[in-house]
């Protein structure tokens, strides 16, 4: 049994995968499919092909075959392991996928000992260990390995500048650039657009010059990508780049046009890498209005909370952006982007794209130009946007051994042989890194061996950063299990509360389901948390009272985190009626980032994304925000999130991978407040509070040193972020602040206006149980 997906552990391959990358829900599998339904949990895996290891954790060793490529078996292609048999004295192999007996090939004959193991198993890393890279051959191969370009798209219109997006991304790139030229085969080009689309012609001419697309309903690139995109090879690239983004901010900050062109700039873009491939990176302030990709259809706030909202947060039907998808995950081209806008910019559409191509979409509407936190956020996403070590042109196979077979697939990604982009048991992606993962569920085709085991092999066929083509395959052995309590003893509660949340999300997008019964995601994961334990209940538990709620050990916490993915903002309902805009719970730009990230984040990441931890701010200890003697980050202790834990004369920080607010309690001392932000009085409502702006007073800039109580949150706040697959700005609020209800209701075991606390929810779940008995 694995630790805890979110606890801190070091795990020894020995012939098993580090759980880090590959996470089944159940540990022990069911023999039977009829053993399955009477669990109700769902046997399946959440798989992280690229997952980070610790420090202290063994890498991947990279083998390499030669020409002839690594060892597989004939009939279901699945590679050697840990776990393959070897016979008749070595020369045979049985497969443990299939079972299949394959001849041993005279290169790698090895002579057996008396219990058929080989006699150089220990000096052979795929026979040895559960996880294991493969130098591939050309015939893995389509095309050479390209090298890996970025290519910045910038809105510069009216709006950009006035919300200080274009001056902050331009900040930005100039910040990551020493990142980005670690790697010499890297490229980057920045292309701009307002009302039409501008490329910068950068190659061996003297100087910058602009290049203009001026047709945006069929636009294309007005120069050749060797024009425009400078390689890091050159000694001279980070000046250029500099020199461009000066050149962008003198040309357009004075600029009066309020069009953003963004569709035309990104299907330009699209074209110009449709042979090499490459990442694109969108920063825009609002939707395309004219133009190829624009936005027709408007936000209805009254749409809000009945069987109509489902279509502000899915793709329109039939539009331009499902077809560019496509071609971009044909063409190996991802599309992260971030976002700015206030006003409704059908994020749905565009973020199908990002979707079926590796990438994500980050909102962000209260981007305000007096913050210059806003500048440090985009600064540090994009810093680990370019900065993570990258499988480029990835395809991804899972397979399982005999008696089970991969049922369906949930995640982020493309599937060219699928018809409802969702494949069984393969999938592609034009970018993958160690924040992506992907879930398969598995289902009986017959009954399994007593005593036996069931095997999962994920075969991730991809290009490294530094143009090795690789497959990198991970091993797992899972026992058989005829035993209903021992299935209970064995589940995995993160790995369960990601695979329903990514069922979940593929519900709530069902337009013809939620257009019917907009209540039937929160039903139907209801339904899964009552199935489960009343089963347990039914089939395994003692004699008891009535009275009791009956919990599995293992799954204790199964209640509170259902309730959790109900409140969290990407499945959350909203109240029917037609409220003013402000008082509109989650948007549904905002729902198409936070669907997004529950469909494609590690499974350690899974729980504590809808479960925020509440820290106090206000009575840490003075060693919190620093490093021990260990060299760990010292924490405050982490408070469940109620407001009974609250303080009305103290500041806590609330924070996941889904929100980040610091929220100040309407008494908070005078004195606090000089010592955190410079002001004697804080009312976010009237004005802005800045955590990482320099003090301006005498007064209060003593305390943004180090040490002192201003520089040890933000030290927090930067090292939770960090170990954040994906950040949210910070947001600074107080009770008067209309924000305010946003931290409120993200203290998921309070009762909301449209949702009920975790004791209610308790007492409804039992409630449940007892009349299934009836």
């Amino acid at each position: 049994m694995p630790p805890p997906a979110s606890s801190d552990f070091v795990c020894v391959d020995e012939g098993c995968c580090n759980p880090r990358f590959i996470r089944p829900t159940l540990n022990h599998v069911p023999r039977t499919k009829e053993v399955l339904k009477e669990c109700g949990l769902p046997l399946a895996a959440v798989i992280c092909p690229l997952a980070d290891l610790q420090e202290d954790e063994l890498p991947i060793p990279l083998v390499d075959f030669g020409p002839t490529g690594p060892l597989r078996c004939t009939r279901c292609r699945a590679y050697v392991s840990s776990f393959t048999k070897f016979i008749q004295g070595g020369r045979k192999f049985v497969c443990n996928i299939c079972t299949l007996s394959n001849e041993t090939p005279r290169d790698y004959y090895c002579s057996v000992d008396q219990n058929g193991r080989r006699r150089d198993v220990q000096e052979r890393a795929e026979l040895s260990r559960g996880s294991v890279d493969y130098v591939v051959p050309a015939a893995y191969t389509v095309r050479p390995p390209q090298e890996p370009i970025f290519v910045f798209v910038l809105d510069v219109s009216l709006f950009s500048f006035q919300t200080n997006l274009a001056t902050s991304a331009l900040n930005a790139i100039k910040y990551i650039l020493p990142a980005l030229a670690q790697n010499k085969r890297k490229k980057i080009g920045i292309v701009t657009f307002d009302s039409s689309v501008h490329y910068y012609r950068m190659d061996h001419s003297s100087s910058i010059s602009i290049n203009v697309c001026p047709d945006i309903d069929e636009p294309a690139a007005p120069l050749p990508p060797s024009s425009w995109l400078v390689s890091m090879e050159d000694p001279s690239a980070q000046d250029k780049i500099n020199e461009l983004a000066d050149i962008i901010t003198n040309t357009f900050q004075a600029t009066q046009k309020n069009q953003a062109v963004s569709g035309a700039a990104l299907w330009s873009v699209v074209d110009a890498l449709s042979v090499s491939g490459g990442r694109i990176i969108m920063l825009h302030s609002g939707a395309p209005r004219i133009g190829i990709g624009k936005v027709k259809r408007e936000e209805v706030s009254g749409a809000y909370g009945t069987t109509k909202e489902v279509d502000l947060y899915t793709p329109e039907d039939n539009n331009q952006y499902e077809a560019l998808a496509k071609r971009c995950a044909e063409s190996h081209i991802s599309l992260d982007v971030f976002s700015v806008a206030n006003s409704f910019s059908s994020l749905a559409d565009v973020g199908r794209v990002c979707e079926l191509t590796g990438g994500r979409v980050q909102y962000m509407p209260q981007f305000e130009k007096e913050k210059s936190s806003n500048t440090h956020h985009l600064q540090t996403s994009l810093l680990r946007l370019v900065d993570r070590d990258c499988g480029y042109e990835a395809v991804l196979k899972v397979r399982c051994s005999a008696g089970l077979r991969v049922d369906r697939s949930y995640g982020n990604f493309y599937n060219s042989r699928g018809s409802d982009g969702y494949s069984v048991d393969e999938m592609e992606f034009a970018v993958i890194d160690q924040d992506r993962s992907i879930c398969v569920t598995f289902a009986h085709d017959e009954n399994l061996a007593d005593g036996s085991d069931a095997y999962i092999q994920a075969a991730l066929l991809y290009t490294r950063s530094d143009g090795i083509r690789c497959v990198r395959v991970h091993n797992l052995a899972l026992p058989v299990e005829p035993l209903l309590s021992n299935v209970f003893r064995f589940a995995d509660l993160d790995a369960t509360c990601s695979v329903w949340q990514r069922m979940a999300a593929k519900q709530f997008v069902d337009k013809s389901l939620m257009r019917a019964t907009p209540s039937a995601v929160k039903d139907h994961l209801v339904d899964q948390c009552v199935s489960v334990l009343f089963n347990y209940r039914k089939f395994c538990a003692s004699s008891s009272s009535s009275g009791q709620l009956i919990l599995p050990e293992s799954l204790k916490l199964l209640p509170l985190y259902t309730l959790a993915t109900l409140k969290s903002r990407a499945l959350r309902g909203n109240l029917t009626g037609n409220p003013p805009r402000g008082f509109i719970d989650v948007r549904a730009d905002e729902r198409v980032m936070m669907m997004g990230l529950l469909n494609s984040l590690p499974v350690e990441f899974a729980v504590s994304a809808v479960y925020p931890k509440l820290y106090s701010m206000h009575d840490m200890t003075e060693d919190c925000g620093s490093l021990d003697e260990d060299g760990k980050f010292i924490l405050p202790p982490q408070l469940p999130p109620t407001a009974e834990k609250l303080d009305e004369a103290g500041i806590f920080l609330l924070h996941s991978a889904m929100c980040c607010y610091l929220y100040i309690g309407p008494r908070v001392s005078s004195d606090l407040l000089m010592e955190l932000f410079g002001v004697e009085h804080a009312d976010t409502a009237e004005t802005t509070l800045d955590l990482f702006e320099r003090l301006k007073s005498e007064d209060a800039a003593e305390h943004d040193g180090a040490g002192g109580l201003r520089e040890r949150v933000r030290s927090i706040v930067e090292y939770l972020n960090s170990t954040m697959p994906i950040t949210q700005p910070l947001e600074i609020l107080t009770k008067n602040d209309w924000r305010a209800n946003r931290f409120m209701s993200a203290l998921v075991e309070d009762r909301t206006r449209n949702d009920v606390s975790y004791v209610e929810f308790l007492v409804q779940v039992h409630k449940k149980i007892q009349y299934k008995f009836h």
